[in-house]
């Protein structure tokens, strides 16, 4: 990251910080001056089949059929009109797992090792087509799938093209489309069935969406979080950055070795067109016509893998 990304709303200012300690243990505070930075957090997979893992070179958990409740078994149940996929998050702290920061230095998660941190099977809304679950996880989608409540998706899908996404319009992802209901079901039918980026982009925000509305990922921006992380249970999209690694990586120029542009549309997967941000990675909900809607490969490239960067805020101590 090289600083163009921009600073989210509310992310700390303060230069000193001081966490922990108590006078009546003995104990002494850690003093010390804050950072904040975007860090390489997850990884996650959006697949066409459950299990089904690309990032550790295309392996699938044996475990076919150990869905709970069927949570994501059956990917034909949406309709011929729907676009259904399953995801896998990974945890990727690479700068911790290089040693390029003390591994006591607030990582997002509390984890400095890569490992598979969850899957989408596992949860018995993200298959639901008749709402049973869904509603029982996220009550507050009644209010948000009606057509009043996507006056709001123009409005944050503009915002975040320009890197800006509207945190109080929770219930949308910019130009992905609406956050709810939070299930591997979207629809596919008019200008959004060419885009299949934009739908693996909706399942993968969708999914750490879920993951935030059950208390399993943590707040990493602001003051109150600099010393220890604190559940958020609504997602923040501004804490997110997202990068497409696979199977075409965005980047801010042609790949070397690429061949160079031709008037040709037989080409046009090779030629790999540069992302128009210059950072290699955009904001939650920004337009993929950006960024890299012609970044699938169908048949054999329909698997998409993101990088996702997350703001931390730290207190690097100085003293023990």
């Amino acid at each position: 990251m090289d600083g163009k990304s921009g600073v989210p709303t509310d992310a700390n200012k303060d230069i000193l910080c001081k966490c922990g300690g108590s006078l009546s243990d003995a104990k002494l505070p850690r003093i010390g001056f804050t950072l904040g930075f975007w860090a390489p957090a997850k990884i996650i997979d959006v697949t066409r089949k459950p299990y089904c893992l690309p990032s550790l070179g295309g392996m699938k958990l044996p475990l076919a059929g150990a869905e709970f409740l069927n949570g994501g078994a059956n990917m034909g149940r949406g309709g011929l009109n729907s676009f259904f996929a399953n995801w896998a998050l990974y945890t990727f702290p690479i700068i911790y797992m290089l040693r390029l920061i003390d591994d006591g230095a607030c990582p997002p998660d509390g984890m400095t090792e890569f490992d598979l941190l969850q899957v989408s099977p596992a949860f018995p809304n993200w298959n639901d087509v008749l709402g049973r679950y869904t509603t029982f996880i996220n009550p507050e989608m009644l209010l948000f799938t009606g057509v009043t409540s996507l006056f709001a998706l123009p409005v944050d899908a503009a915002s975040s093209s320009f890197g800006t996404p509207i945190n109080a319009f929770f219930w949308t992802a910019g130009a992905w489309g609406p956050m709810y209901p939070i299930t591997g079901f979207a629809s596919g039918s008019g200008d959004t069935k060419a885009d299949p980026v934009s739908l693996t982009s909706l399942t993968a925000v969708r999914g750490i969406s879920l993951l935030h509305r059950l208390g399993l990922l943590n707040e990493t921006i602001g003051k109150a979080n600099v010393c220890e992380r604190n559940p958020r249970f609504v997602i923040r999209k501004d804490a997110y950055r997202w990068q497409f690694l696979a199977p075409s990586p965005e980047s801010n120029g042609r790949l070397p070795g690429a061949p160079p542009p031709t008037a040709t549309t037989s080409q046009v997967r090779e030629v790999n067109p540069p992302s128009r941000f210059s950072t290699c990675n955009h904001a939650t909900g920004a337009s993929s016509a950006a960024w890299g809607m012609w970044r699938d490969v169908p048949a054999t490239g329909e698997d998409h893998s993101y990088l996702i960067f997350q703001w931390t805020d730290c207190c690097f101590g100085i003293t023990p």
